[in-house]
């Protein structure tokens, strides 16, 4: 299983473990022994990405998941989905409107990916933002698609309890279909189209600018044809109320919020939250899904959505390498989905970075199972915080919400 290694902690005569993306074209390939060049072009390219490299001694000794699987399914699933959404704001950024036919090669495509993820079912699902992107709603879509159909497929159960509980009728012949989520995921934004160029802005918003950004959901939902299904219109007007009615336009609450758009407004914050910004760094995934989960903006969202989100996120990947307080260095083996902040780890290599033999090898052990190993970072990141984990959520007050969602483009997206 690779080792996630930073940019600067690459040398020459390392070997990739995967691919190395732009967008979807392949930069470097995998089995690529990396050169000086190499290395040079990533410091310049992508300086902040974490890099898979080959390390075949601790692959022998220890059983590491395998994430491959879903790595691939994220990516086919992105890359299509991501095709489509930059037709869409094509079309729409030269004036054409949507028609019902120009929906009907799109609607092809999204049953496909449906398809597609219901025949390659997943374990973790697996975003990666790509930090270059021409068009930033080209990439949020695709990851707001894929991230949306993988929780639908998890909880497809409960999506059916909820469809026939809220419904006048007894029972929903398709209550388990998922082709409305699917449709609105990929739509969800479109109402931003003519505010793209919000997303470059580095100031706060004006007033009239922030009264243009909550109109979105509505904006959206009126920009498609009439031969689009009711109800996607209604999951996007809905996909940025929130659970306890501090979200706009109409400041829904609970159940008053159709459960697609719940399941919508989840995927968009944590996409959001994990993007990158002219203005500001992206959030790490750790930070991002511990705020979700654990931190005062766990209101916002359907507790059970959330809860299922956190089960299939990995907020440490497989390989990541941690710091200990001891100065040693421990490696993630195995994800947790019962508690994803907790998962397997090994201490694999010393305080100077060199492989510990395997006698000396400690684990593998559940994080917070040995008192006596501590982590300290990821990365530049401290994770301090993992080792007296508090799984409260303190509250906090809807009125102090809605003021610290008033600045960037991103604040109406996230938290």
């Amino acid at each position: 299983m690779p080792i996630l290694l930073k940019v600067d902690e690459l040398e020459p005569g390392m070997v990739l473990a995967n691919n190395i993306y732009n967008e979807f074209s392949v930069l470097l390939p995998h089995g690529r022994h990396l050169n000086e060049y190499d290395i040079a072009a990533l410091q310049r390219k992508f300086p902040d990405i974490l890099i898979e490299v080959t390390d075949p001694v601790l692959d022998e000794m220890v059983a590491f998941d395998n994430n491959q699987h879903d790595q691939e399914v994220s990516r086919e699933v992105r890359k299509n989905i991501a095709i489509v959404s930059k037709k869409v704001s094509q079309s729409l950024r030269s004036g054409v409107e949507l028609k019902g036919p120009n929906v009907v090669g799109i609607q092809k495509v999204i049953e496909e990916m449906m398809e597609y993820l219901e025949n390659n079912p997943v374990t973790m699902a697996i975003i990666e933002q790509s930090g270059n992107w021409s068009d930033y709603l080209q990439e949020h879509s695709s990851n707001v698609f894929y991230l949306s159909l993988v929780m639908g497929n998890t909880i497809r159960n409960y999506i059916k309890q909820e469809r026939e509980r809220l419904s006048a009728a007894k029972s929903i012949s398709n209550a388990m279909n998922l082709t409305p989520l699917a449709t609105a995921a990929l739509f969800h934004d479109i109402g931003m189209t003519p505010l793209e160029q919000l997303y470059k802005k580095e100031e706060p918003l004006t007033n009239e600018e922030k009264k243009a950004v909550r109109a979105h959901p509505v904006t959206g939902a009126e920009m498609l044809p009439e031969q689009i299904d009711p109800m996607v219109k209604l999951i996007i007007r809905c996909h940025h109320e929130n659970q306890n009615g501090t979200g706009y336009p109409e400041g829904l609450s609970g159940d008053r919020i159709n459960i697609f758009a719940r399941i919508i407004r989840v995927a968009d914050a944590y996409a959001a939250a994990t993007a990158h910004k002219v203005y500001q760094k992206a959030k790490s995934q750790i930070q991002t899904l511990h705020e979700m989960l654990y931190g005062p903006f766990r209101q916002l969202y359907d507790p059970v959505v959330i809860k299922v989100f956190g089960s299939i996120m990995q907020p440490l990947p497989i390989g990541a390498k941690l710091k200990l307080e001891s100065e040693q260095w421990a490696v993630v083996v195995r994800h947790n989905q019962g508690q994803p902040f907790q998962p397997d780890l090994v201490v694999a290599y010393d305080q100077l970075g060199d492989p510990l033999d395997q006698n000396q090898l400690i684990g593998p052990f559940t994080l917070g199972e040995n008192k006596d190993i501590r982590v300290r970072s990821f990365g530049d990141e401290n994770i301090e915080f993992l080792n007296d984990l508090d799984h409260e959520s303190p509250e906090i007050d809807a009125n102090q919400l809605l003021q610290q969602a008033e600045q960037s483009i991103m604040d109406f997206s996230y938290p």
